[in-house]
This record gives C-alpha cells, sequence and structure tokens, in this order.
C-alpha cells in the first residue's frame, strides 16, 4: 500500500502473479481498508484462496499486533489493520512496513544464494530502510525500529523533510525531497543556469526528475548536485556496514533508476569510511526486484510468519505459497 497505489498479488516463491493494482482512496481509514480488500479479493477471484495475506505500508507497525503507530501520508495511525483485514477476509493477515518487505524481496533476489546478512536503503520522496539478520527482518523491540532513513549524519544539518524532529539525517541528504530542496537553492543563486530556468518554468522549484534529466546531459550543476548526494550516501552506508556487517547494501527507490549519477560517489565514500575490514566484505548494489519488490515482500513475510520458512535461506522461499 503506497500514497497512490495499492498492488496485490498472488506470491509464489519470489514471484508475484496475478498481479493487480487500484488507486488509494486516502478520505479515511474506512475506505483504506474498503480498497486494500478489494484488491486483495481480486486476486483471490482469480487464483484461489490464499494461506495468508501479508501487507506492507509506508509507517511505523506494532509487528505484534499489526496496528499501526504513526503514519504520515496515508491515514492509517492507530488502525489495528491485522485485525480488522483479517476479519473481512477470514484469513491471517501480517502488516510490516514497507521497506522491511522490499529488504525480504531482495536477499531473495541477489545473485547466488538468497542473503542472510542485508541492508536495504530506499530512496524516494523520504528515505526508508530494511534490515535482514539471519535471514529474518530486524524490527527492534515492537516493530518500529530500523528506521534507517532517520539515523542522523550531521546534527546541525537540514531538517529532516519527513516525520523525524532532528537535523542531518539521511533522509535530509538522500532523499529526492532533499535533492529538489538543494536544486531550487542552486537555481536561486544562478536564475542563469540551466536549473536556474529550469525553477523558472515550474513556478520557482526545481524536481528531483528535472536534475536527473539536467545531470544525464553533463550540467555541471547537476552533475555536482547528484554527487553530492551520493557522498551523504557513502557515508551512511558506512556507518551501516560498521554497525550490521551485511553481506549486501542494496539500493532501491524510485532514485535508483539514476544510480549511476551517484553510486560510484556513493561506493568510494563508503569504502574510505567503512573499518577496512567490513568494507572489504561488503557489496553494493541497485535493487533487482523493481517496483514489485514491495507486494513480493509482502508475500515472503506472510510464508515467514506462517513458520513456512525460517528464514530467507529456507528453500521453501522458492516453492508454491499463496
Amino acid at each position: 500500500m503506497g500514497g497512490t497505489k495499492i498492488a496485490a498479488a498472488r506470491v509464489i516463491g519470489p514471484e508475484a502473479r496475478a498481479l493487480t493494482q487500484h488507486p488509494t482512496d486516502l478520505t479515511g481509514p474506512s475506505a483504506l481498508l474498503d480498497g486494500l480488500e478489494a484488491a486483495v479479493r481480486e486476486v483471490i477471484e482469480s487464483s484461489g484462496a490464499p494461506d495468508a495475506v501479508g501487507v506492507g505500508v509506508p509507517s511505523q507497525v506494532d509487528f505484534a499486533s499489526g496496528t499501526v503507530v504513526s503514519s504520515v501520508n496515508i491515514p492509517l495511525e492507530g488502525v489495528a489493520l491485522a485485525h480488522d483485514l483479517g476479519e473481512r477476509l477470514g484469513v491471517q493477515v501480517f502488516v510490516d512496513n514497507d521497506a522491511n518487505c522490499a529488504a525480504l524481496t531482495e536477499a531473495s533476489s541477489v545473485e547466488g544464494d538468497p542473503a542472510q546478512h542485508l541492508v536495504m536503503l530506499t530512496l524516494g520522496t523520504g528515505v526508508g530502510g530494511g534490515v535482514v539478520i539471519r535471514g529474518q527482518t530486524f524490527r527492534g523491540a515492537t516493530g518500529l525500529g530500523a528506521e534507517l532513513g532517520h539515523v542522523t549524519l550531521n546534527a546541525d544539518g537540514p531538517e529532516c523533510p519527513g516525520a523525524c524532529p532532528g537535523r542531518g539525517c539521511v533522509e535530509a541528504y538522500c532523499s529526492g525531497t532533499a535533492l529538489e530542496r538543494d536544486a531550487t537553492a542552486v537555481a536561486r543563486e544562478r536564475p542563469e543556469s540551466r536549473l536556474g530556468q529550469v525553477a523558472v518554468d515550474h513556478d520557482g522549484r526545481v524536481r528531483g526528475r528535472d536534475v536527473v534529466a539536467a545531470a544525464q546531459e553533463g550540467d555541471e550543476d547537476a552533475v555536482a548536485l547528484m554527487n553530492t548526494l551520493g557522498r551523504w550516501l557513502g557515508v551512511a552506508i558506512a556507518s551501516f556496514q560498521n554497525v550490521f556487517e551485511p553481506e549486501h547494501v542494496v539500493i532501491g527507490g524510485g532514485l535508483s533508476s539514476a544510480a549511476d549519477l551517484f553510486l560510484p560517489a556513493a561506493e568510494e565514500e563508503a569504502a574510505s569510511r567503512a573499518l577496512p575490514a567490513l568494507a572489504e566484505r561488503m557489496q553494493i548494489s541497485v535493487a533487482r526486484a523493481g517496483a514489485e519488490a514491495g507486494v513480493i515482500g509482502a508475500g515472503l513475510l506472510a510464508a515467514q510468519e506462517l513458520a513456512l520458512s525460517g528464514d530467507t535461506s529456507d528453500p521453501r522461499l522458492r516453492q508454491e505459497v499463496r
């Protein structure tokens, strides 16, 4: 479930089948539940009853109860989503943060055997994060942890554009919102520049997609902005490498489609900052599963929680789980 669409599918191993998409109705919790139920029932009608339903939401979730504790972009705060949707569908429902779900997918999608230790960062409007340790999702004490986008990189940095009260966090430097903020500032300082002309055409604002397009065409300001984003991303990656020692660090989200513009800078910065013995064992890559990562991960979540699988290395995750 996202701010613009609800995607539902029957998940068989690490694959999504009978995929359907519905627009997200943001008028209230009941409307959201109606839309979610309708999407799931459409899949059930075409592919049969499920063993369980997994749901990924862009929210903080009390995992044991499946209750949404905090939700900024969709009206789910305080909703006992696992209970309410389970009653509607008559099947067990598991709910988790969407980035946690995506991380499960990527752990099953890396080259070779599934990853047992993985960190995923999703760079979009904000920055999400997911951590897989010993094949299982790390969530903290109640499910509210692993908010990697809100780890502080600079205590005196810019205000977080998202929900946290801090400054200088990963989201404040590496999100699409941060990129737009910095590009708009350049445009105001240099109205004669390409970014300055873009701002004139868009009511004084430079969108992230405009920066990417300009960087791809070699604009020096845009290239510098992408390199700066990459450098801060590298600082974050080094910290996560030192803390978690993952086998893989995976970069996903909408900005990952422009990874060639910032990932080299991130890799260089991370290699210079991570403890040497750890840096040598880390592989940084772009997410493989694409737009279906969240819905596949929701299915893998349900499989794990049904005790059909203990962790990402269980071969049953590659078999049919409805």
